[in-house]
């Protein structure tokens, strides 16, 4: 398990906030790790530096 502490801003803050309410979570904690797995992440190893920021995917998942 690790433990993550972040600063969010009031925006961000509102985000997550609105969605733990639509979802019907308990605390805020809930609601960003389900954020989080609707993401999917593809990472390439063994590049160059210069094509490190092109390796890196991130797509919403639409499950």
């Amino acid at each position: 398990m690790t433990k993550i502490q972040i600063d969010l801003s009031e925006k961000e803050d509102k985000i997550v906030e609105i969605f733990k309410l639509v979802n019907n979570f308990k605390t805020k904690e809930e609601a960003i790790k389900k954020m989080i797995l609707k993401f999917n992440v593809n990472v390439a190893v063994n590049l160059r530096e210069k094509d490190y920021k092109q390796a890196i995917k991130f797509t919403e998942d639409k499950k």
